[in-house]
């Protein structure tokens, strides 16, 4: 894999000045560079990004100081070191080989932990309301369900209440297996706005992983699940599938713009709305 001229400068540059020495191949994502490493014995990861979220997000990880997030070693805009996770579990292979209760029960725990934390120096930390702004601002003309779905982001954003600092992306492929420390979260969008948005993502998921994933769309699936986080986050549960709704419709938006059919997105927004119906 050819790494940008750019990126290897950079890369060049932190391995010297944090001390690292490679131990693996690099991996590119749609936002990032990341890159197998040692740290003074400990396994790590760099991971370079010039994103707006990431860089946002490195600032979280670093604030939130391994309370529900995995251990930064160091980190400045551009970049972060964190511990590996070495640890064999998934919680997306957990939930597909049928334990999907005891991954929702990990998730909500994290978020706990996430959501619970207290530190000075709060970083720069993007609100509700900008996070939502594509979908609000979407054309959907053409996918007029979308409509409904939007209107209904508007109040949930104007009726606010329980703010937090949210991770933003909490769901089955962002926390891992950390070993003896637990389950821990990666990636976040450094969010502030109401709790409950922090667990529509993980209606979601892992299907929007898995291309021929039929899991989150059954009905009694997304009832089970939507009673189980209620109960354990001490949601409202009502509130929580507007939410649900909003969130899903935010994603298809955003599949939208890239060409792809949000399949998954409109099957979990209308259970959802069955659910409210009820």
């Amino acid at each position: 894999m050819k790494i940008p001229e750019d990126v290897a400068v950079k890369t060049a540059r932190y391995l010297s000045e944090w001390g690292l020495t490679e131990n693996g191949r690099p991996t590119v994502t749609a936002t990032s560079y990341l890159f197998p490493v040692v740290h003074a014995g400990t396994q790590a990861i760099l991971k370079i990004s010039a994103d707006t979220d990431e860089c946002r997000g490195n600032a979280l990880m670093a604030w939130w100081d391994g309370s529900g997030a995995a251990p930064v070693i160091n980190h400045d805009r551009n970049a972060i070191l964190l511990e590996r996770a070495m640890g064999p579990g998934s919680l997306a292979q957990l939930s597909l080989a049928g334990d999907d209760d005891d991954a929702t029960r990990i998730i909500c725990v994290v978020a706990a932990q996430l959501h619970s934390h207290r530190a000075p120096c709060t970083p720069d930390i993007l609100p509700l309301e900008d996070w939502f702004d594509d979908l609000l601002r979407f054309d959907a003309t053409a996918e007029t369900w979308l409509t409904d779905c939007a209107h209904e982001a508007r109040n949930l954003l104007a009726e606010q209440a329980d703010h937090t600092i949210l991770h933003g992306d909490l769901h089955h492929g962002n926390i891992l297996d950390f070993g003896p420390k637990g389950w821990l979260a990666i990636d976040p969008k450094g969010l502030r706005g109401e709790r409950a948005a922090d667990f529509a993502a993980l209606f979601l998921n892992p299907d929007l992983a898995e291309p021929d994933g039929r899991h989150v769309t059954a009905s009694s699936h997304f009832v089970c699940r939507v009673q189980l986080v209620s109960t354990l986050a001490g949601l409202d549960p009502i509130r929580l599938l507007r939410w649900i709704r909003a969130w899903s419709a935010l994603s298809a938006v955003w599949f939208l713009e890239d060409g792809l059919t949000p399949l998954v997105q409109r099957q979990i927004v209308d259970l959802a709305s069955t659910a409210l119906e009820r």
